[in-house]
This record gives structure tokens, C-alpha cells and sequence, in this order.
């Protein structure tokens, strides 16, 4: 499973063979099925030749690439760029043997613009809506006009104003449309990307909460036979006629038992004898902090960490959930990222709130992406001298609305970056 999203995470979106070529057949069968009905129904004067050498052209590459590689194939930037700029080109040079913009059927231009908004990235988007402004520019002027005595359709039947507003609609329509599809493409990406990645940071946490639920069964497990060993060991030292190094090793044997015993007695000690699930469940509030904290014990950074009396007088424990304790992760790395020599941590009571303030003595948030915070791939404008937010705080934000809780960002602070976490006690299992 985690495999697999981690391969999802780094994998781009990129468009496969068979959708493309599935997409070319359809627009053949609607071309050929356009001109034929054209030519020999309508009675429709144009270059009948032309027009089917160009559909035959798009016959054989679809053929050609469906031979050659196989349909689950995926396309790179570059592959899919080259395909639909020949399918643009192809659509103009026929439109430019059947009439030219005053074909009805030039809005089909459009298609390629938003297959290259939905899978390309910005630059070769930019370059195919350049091409077809460019192209059909130059079709507004050029083109063989198109004639039919039954249907009364002759060369004159469009003035220039009207091709004018045709060519500047196609313009409009281009731009706009390729914008909006690869705006809502792009942000459609980077969510579910960091969707992903919290699919990801969850997983790890499971495995952990999965390894320490069969601790706890191995604890209540394990004091059966420790009491049996323990109870055989010390009736068999009684007796006064086994050799000295048998004596020996029962004294081993009884040293070792109460050791473990010792230590399962510290494990009980969190209430594990009356509930097995109440150790894997409960976490005491401080150490959570603490441990996460010791994750940096190697980083060359400070870390001061108060509380306040509410915290010193109760035994404060928290519901252990993944969720929470990842999100607390993330937002103290990111700190981490950007503090110099050190980070303050406090523990506040809020009544029916617990805020955590992270203090670093970074830089602090830069104002053209302070209102922005809590997106996922946030970037500084300089990447090499401030790292980027990336995933962290945008995935901290997302689990911890679970818990009705939120993230404050403070954009004035003494030394960096502060930033409060606001969890509400009973969403987290403190119950005054």
C-alpha cells in the first residue's frame, strides 16, 4: 500500500495512448462523416481531395503508433505536445480546404487547447494556444471559400467585419478556456497529490499504533507464564541437593523473571490492567510534545518548551490518534526548516481549548505568501535561501479539522515564524 503511494505521489499525471487515439478516431469518423455528407449531399463545392488525403493522413498515424507501441502507454510532455500540435494543425489545414473560419465546425480548434490545458504544464500550454491564435490568423485571411448554387452559399456570403468577429471570438474563447481548464487542472493535481501524501504520513502512523497494540497484547499475555517460571524456579532452589551450578542459573533464571517483571509492572502502570485498549489509546500530553521534540536531538536547534500550571497540576492525557500526532509533527518540522538556533514551544489552557504556540527564530512568513498559508505546495520566491512550506502545513490544517481545531498563523512575532494550534479538549479526548 505504501508503495503504491509513493509511486502515486511522484508520479505526474500524464495522458495515456489509448485516450489519444481514441480521441483522433472519433474526430476522423466526424470529419470524414462531415465531408462526405458535404460534398455529395449538400452539394457543397471544396477540395474533396485534399480534404480525405488530410483525414487519411490522421488514419495512418493513429494506425501507425497503435502497431508500434502499446495502448497502455504513457505519454511524456514532450509525446503529447507533438500529437496535439499535429491534430491542430491537421484541423487547420482542413479547414482551410472548407472555408476557413466561416466554417462552422472551426470551433473544434478549441479541443486541442483544453486537452493541453488539462495535461501539459504551463509552458507548452502557452505554446500551443500561440500556435492556434497564429493559425487561425492566418486562416481568417486564407482559406478556399466555400460554394453551393442549391444552397445559395457563395464567396461573398461573409463580409470581413463578420469573419473579423468570428476570428476574435475564437481568440477570446481560446484564451479564456485554456486558462480556466489549466487553472482547475493544476490545483485538481496538487490536491489530490497532497492527499496522497497524507494517505501516506497515515499509514506510517498505523503501522506504529498496529505494533504497539500487539505490545499490549504481549504484556497481557506475557504475566501468566513469567508468574509460572518464577513460582518453578524458586521451589526448585528449595531443594538442597542440586549441584551448585544448577543453583546458579535458578538464580539467574529468578534475576531475569523479576526484571521482566518490572518492566511489565511500568507498562501497567498506564492502566493497563484494567483495559488493554487504554494504553494504546491514551498518551500523556507532555511526552506526546516531548517525543516529538527527541525526533531532533541531532538537529543543532534549541528547543524551549513550557507549560503552564494547568499542565503541572493535572495528568493531562490525550486520545492517541495518527491524525493528531502527525499534524503536530509537521508543523514543528517545518520550524525546524526555518529556525536558526532556536524554537519555543508552549502549552497554554484556553478553556475549552488547548493552544500550542511554535515559535522559530527564522525569518518568519514572507507577506506575498502569508495569505496563502495552509495551501498545499507553497513556495517561497526564493527557494534557496528560505525552503519551501511544501505539504506540511496544509496537511497539518486538513487533519486537524477533524478534531474541530484550526491553525492561527501570527504574522507579527518577536523572532520568525508562530504559528498556534488551536485543538479543542473534548475532540482530542480531554475531558476537564
Amino acid at each position: 500500500m505504501i508503495d503504491f503511494l509513493k509511486e502515486a505521489v511522484g508520479q505526474e499525471e500524464n495522458l495515456k495512448l489509448r485516450t489519444l487515439n481514441l480521441i483522433r478516431w472519433i474526430a476522423i469518423f466526424g470529419q470524414l462523416f462531415a465531408v462526405l455528407i458535404a460534398f455529395f449531399y449538400f452539394e457543397i463545392s471544396f477540395n474533396i481531395f485534399s480534404a480525405l488525403l488530410l483525414i487519411f493522413g490522421s488514419v495512418l498515424l493513429n494506425i501507425t503508433v497503435s502497431i508500434r507501441y502499446p495502448v497502455t502507454k504513457i505519454l511524456s510532455f514532450n509525446e503529447t505536445f507533438f500529437y496535439l500540435v499535429y491534430d491542430l494543425l491537421q484541423l487547420i489545414l482542413l479547414l482551410y480546404f472548407t472555408g476557413g473560419l466561416t466554417n462552422p465546425f472551426s470551433v473544434l480548434i478549441l479541443a486541442p487547447l483544453v486537452i493541453s490545458a488539462t495535461y501539459l504544464d504551463l509552458r507548452r500550454t502557452i505554446l500551443i494556444t500561440l500556435i492556434a491564435i497564429l493559425s487561425f490568423s492566418i486562416l481568417s485571411i486564407y482559406y478556399y471559400p466555400l460554394e453551393s448554387s442549391s444552397l445559395g452559399i457563395s464567396r461573398n456570403n461573409f463580409s470581413k467585419f463578420e469573419i473579423f468577429l468570428i476570428w476574435d471570438s475564437l481568440i477570446i474563447a481560446s484564451v479564456f478556456i485554456t486558462a480556466y481548464c489549466f487553472r482547475v487542472a493544476h490545483e485538481s493535481r496538487k490536491t489530490r497529490k497532497a492527499l496522497q501524501q497524507t494517505q501516506l504520513s497515515l499509514s506510517n502512523e498505523e503501522k506504529v499504533s498496529a505494533i504497539m497494540s500487539l505490545t499490549a497484547a504481549a504484556v497481557h499475555e506475557l504475566g501468566t507464564p513469567l508468574s509460572t517460571i518464577s513460582i518453578i524456579s524458586k521451589e526448585l532452589t528449595i531443594n538442597k541437593n542440586l549441584d551448585q551450578n544448577i543453583q546458579n542459573d535458578l538464580e539467574v533464571i529468578q534475576s531475569q523473571v523479576k526484571r521482566c517483571s518490572e518492566i511489565l509492572e511500568r507498562l501497567r502502570a498506564n492502566k493497563l490492567s484494567n483495559n488493554s485498549n487504554e494504553f494504546i489509546n491514551q498518551l500523556d500530553f507532555k511526552r506526546l510534545i516531548n517525543e516529538i521534540v527527541s525526533y531532533y536531538q541531532k538537529v543543532d536547534i534549541f528547543f524551549d518548551v513550557n507549560c503552564d500550571s494547568y499542565f503541572d497540576d493535572k495528568n493531562i492525557t490525550v486520545a492517541r490518534s495518527p491524525e493528531l500526532i502527525q499534524s503536530l509533527t509537521n508543523i514543528i518540522d517545518n520550524a525546524v526548516k526555518f529556525a536558526k538556533k532556536k524554537i519555543i514551544i508552549n502549552l497554554l489552557d484556553a478553556d475549552q481549548f488547548i493552544i500550542i504556540e511554535v515559535i522559530d527564530d527564522g525569518p518568519g512568513f514572507p507577506n506575498e505568501i502569508f495569505p496563502l498559508l495552509g495551501e498545499p505546495y507553497l513556495r517561497n520566491n526564493n527557494e534557496a535561501e528560505n525552503p519551501g512550506l511544501g505539504l506540511g502545513l496544509f496537511i497539518s490544517k486538513n487533519l486537524l479539522a477533524k478534531f474541530s481545531s484550526e491553525i492561527i498563523f501570527i504574522k507579527e512575532s518577536n523572532l520568525g515564524g508562530h504559528v498556534q494550534i488551536k485543538l479543542q479538549k473534548k475532540a482530542i479526548g480531554i475531558n476537564d
